[in-house]
């Protein structure tokens, strides 16, 4: 197989390799990839900024990817064979499992990947794995209820911008906190209104919107202490990134992405149906892919980098 190898950090190092095809253990099931995204943590993971985050005496080559839509071409034991042939959607916790699915054949247990049907181009459906479990795992964490308000810095991001939809989706009043001309986007996903990032003082742009504060705050853009005065006292926060100290009575969380099948599966049919937006900058063969994770470090805005696999 043809996978993506980092045997030392830098995106002028990156590279494909002939990697020897994965076996199935038990409970797995062997993918022949068609698109995997580029996310920040890969960009992380090439360039060293994540290395902390590799397992203890975990060494090199390391292949990123978290999240990859292809076909089922073989299964171990304990699998039911009828998966043979399926479109799915995967998803692995890269730091956990060093199991990256920038590669052309990948293995995954079994529970980590849904049925994806053939509703949506696989360069779409692969972005919505990582940032979508993410933005899933922050409304979670913050527990809201129907009609009260939330704040989503980083709102035209890959995470803000599914938060925005999916808390939108199940009637919570959206702030979305934007750049530049991004005002336009993040209402067509369905915030109530936006709230610019430049302003100095971040919690009184939210409060001249909501009086008081707002219910809760989901920050997917590190602006974490910063964006504690949107929230009103004993309210709700949570990050997917630094965690702040907490005041005012705030609920502070800090948000881990986990795999959650069922909630991927709901990601799947509501991406397909055009509930949730899948934009996509631009794709890249793998074999391009030191050229991929350079436009990576260049791109702006929610649409995502994909990289794509040769059929065999």
């Amino acid at each position: 197989m043809r996978a993506v190898a980092v045997e030392c950090f830098g995106v002028d190092n990156v590279s494909v390799a002939d990697r020897p095809d994965p076996t199935p253990g038990e409970g797995e099931v062997v993918i022949a990839t068609e698109a995997a995204t580029i996310n920040p943590a890969d960009f992380g993971l090439v360039t060293g900024a994540a290395a902390s985050r590799l397992p203890w005496g975990a060494a090199a080559p390391y292949t990123p990817g978290w999240d990859l839509v292809g076909r089922v071409v073989d299964c171990g034991l304990g699998v039911d064979r009828s998966v043979v042939g399926r479109r799915v959607l995967g998803f692995t916790r890269l730091f956990d499992t060093l199991r990256g699915t920038q590669a052309s054949l990948v293995a995954l247990p079994v529970g980590s990947v849904v049925e994806a049907g053939d509703g949506l181009p696989s360069t779409q459906l692969t972005t919505v794995g990582l940032n979508g479990l993410t933005a899933w795992r922050g409304l979670a964490d913050l527990k809201l209820a129907e009609g009260e308000t939330l704040v989503v810095t980083g709102a035209a991001g890959g995470v803000g911008g599914f938060a925005v939809e999916l808390a939108s989706s199940r009637g919570f009043e959206v702030i979305a906190v934007v750049r530049g001309d991004e005002k336009q986007d993040v209402l067509g996903l369905g915030a109530a209104a936006t709230v610019s990032a430049d302003d100095a003082e971040l919690g009184t742009a939210v409060r001249a919107v909501v009086p008081g504060g707002a219910d809760a705050l989901l920050d997917t853009a590190s602006i974490a202490a910063a964006s504690l005065a949107a929230v009103r006292d004993r309210g709700k926060y949570a990050t997917t990134t630094v965690l702040p100290a907490p005041e005012r009575g705030i609920d502070v969380v800090k948000s881990e992405v986990r795999l959650d099948a069922e909630a991927l599966t709901t990601l799947v049919e509501m991406a397909t149906s055009g509930r949730l937006h899948t934009p996509v900058v631009k794709t890249f063969e793998v074999e391009d892919v030191q050229a991929a994770y350079k436009a990576f470090a260049e791109r702006t805005g929610r649409g995502r980098i994909v990289l794509k696999f040769p059929a065999d």
